[in-house]
């Protein structure tokens, strides 16, 4: 692996996980990017590519089963590698439809020990990270759940601090979109599409509010902005994730 490098938690629920096209994903150019595989194949590095993660699951803790079918990830690596000539080593952490309550419960817990399991190895073959990152992209779960602004943005603290105290250093919050409310008017569970935009648009706001509040969390990257890329209630196409992936790495490397 080239140096210096990189780590990188890429941590959440379904639209960083990945709910794109693998085929229609950017390649990472050689060298830029690692998976560190902490659950199926520790001990080693393999490059970078979608799906990413796509066989991480852990029973009884972050476990997305088949569901990942392509990510930002592959954009981000290639992106933040041309600006930063740093390659990244990712780490897969996420699974669809978790609120923040799961995460406090019990993800979290299963995100750090694949967290600290990569830093230790990588320190041990590799060498000190030059960075060491978090992408965060979740929200959509505790909208449906009507989450307020203030019990979003508790909820997140006590989540960051666990991740800050284990060592990350800067976290890069891609924000979430919204309810595909023009397609879904109807809603889903006794709520028409335009109440859950409005719980959405609350989540929106604490990220925002909390990017602006705590030192550490930068706002990298929006969903906000795709709309007309939607291709379900909650999801996207490829373009979307790649687009993200993008604009997340470009504020990360000024970081």
């Amino acid at each position: 692996m080239k140096h210096p490098y990189d780590l990188i938690l890429f941590a959440g629920q379904s639209n960083m996980a990945g709910r794109g096209d693998a085929s229609l994903a950017p390649l990472c150019p050689p060298e830029s990017g690692w998976e560190y595989r902490a659950v199926t194949a520790p001990g080693q590095l393999f490059p970078l590519e979608e799906p990413f993660g796509e066989k991480e699951n852990r029973p009884g803790g972050l476990d997305d089963g088949a569901k990942k079918t392509g990510s930002l990830v592959s954009a981000f690596v290639a992106e933040y590698y041309a600006l930063t000539g740093r390659s990244v080593v990712g780490v897969s952490a996420s699974e669809g439809g978790t609120s923040t309550g799961q995460w406090l419960d019990y993800l979290a817990k299963d995100a750090l020990t694949r967290f600290q399991d990569a830093l230790a190895w990588l320190r041990a073959n590799q060498g000190e990270p030059a960075r060491i990152y978090m992408l965060w992209c979740q929200g959509e779960t505790d909208g449906d759940k009507g989450l307020t602004v203030q019990e979003y943005k508790k909820n997140f603290l006590v989540l960051w601090e666990r991740f800050r105290a284990a060592g990350i250093q800067r976290c890069g919050l891609i924000q979430i979109g919204h309810f595909n409310y023009p397609v879904y008017p109807q809603g889903r569970d006794g709520l028409t599409g335009a109440q859950l935009e409005e719980r959405y648009a609350l989540i929106r706001q604490a990220q925002e509010e909390l990017c602006r509040e705590e030192p550490g969390l930068v706002l990298a990257a929006t969903f906000a902005d795709s709309l007309d890329l939607m291709k379900d209630q909650f999801h996207y196409h490829q373009p979307a994730y790649d687009q993200a992936g993008r604009q997340a790495a470009r504020v990360m490397a000024g970081e």
